[in-house]
């Protein structure tokens, strides 16, 4: 059984009364929803951060959607070996430059899904003006901003299942912040057995940019909450 400790569940009051209004349907259900999620974001980051602090020189992570590097950063300097997937090409050049030094630190120019090939990634024409900023919500699967002044780029996708499978150990941490193609790998992760029991996955939903996705987001927390190992959480972010 999952430790308390690692549980974040509605538990007082007001959390829980959001719960039961976030099955209702329409907007009332969606703004308790996200009430809700953010009331739990809070228990998710302190989780996120002592198991960032328990991590150690023998861990493998994955940073994915690692934009230019912080919690890069912050894994390497744990001594940690980690791949850090990144897809705008721009932003992936700054991400290069900062880590040339460290040798446990693998860079891929490249977005990840569930098939191996090549995608279309959308950032916003706010790019322009403000780079590190909106390269966050670069995606491939979003049309939020797919405009005509959008920026698009071929880019190379990674069957992140495979990359895991392949990987010499499991990891040990994985972050998600992929801006909509979680879902998808999420869905595979119910499917197949690719993660050890010890691995700890950290995951940015972006519903509120795509709210047709919500039903999916919900049933995934609540399979997400009910399992044991490993341990997902999709309140982080």
């Amino acid at each position: 059984m999952r430790q308390e400790k690692k549980d974040i569940s509605p538990t007082t009051l007001a959390e829980r009364a959001l719960d039961r209004l976030s099955n209702l349907p329409g907007e009332i259900g969606y703004v308790a929803f996200r009430k809700l999620k953010r009331r739990l974001q809070a228990k998710a980051e302190l989780l996120f951060q002592r198991e960032l602090n328990a991590l150690s020189a023998s861990d493998l992570v994955l940073d994915l959607g690692a934009n230019i590097g912080d919690l890069t950063e912050l894994f390497a300097l744990k001594g940690c070996e980690v791949h850090a997937f990144e897809p705008e090409p721009e932003t992936f050049k700054l991400l290069k430059q900062r880590f040339e030094t460290y040798p446990k630190v693998h860079l891929h120019n490249a977005a990840v899904g569930i098939e191996e090939g090549e995608a279309e990634l959308v950032v916003p024409s706010s790019f322009r003006e403000n780079p590190r900023s909106a390269s966050k919500a670069s995606s491939i699967t979003l049309d939020r901003y797919n405009s005509p002044n959008a920026i698009r780029h071929n880019v190379r996708v990674v069957n992140i299942i495979d990359f895991i499978s392949k990987c010499p150990r499991r990891p040990k941490l994985i972050k998600f912040d992929i801006e909509g193609a979680e879902l998808d790998i999420l869905e595979k992760f119910q499917a197949e057995n690719v993660l050890s029991q010890e691995t700890m996955v950290f995951v940015e939903t972006h519903e509120r940019l795509e709210r047709k996705q919500l039903p999916r987001v919900k049933f995934l927390q609540e399979w997400a909450r009910n399992q044991a190992e490993p341990y997902i959480n999709l309140f982080w972010g």
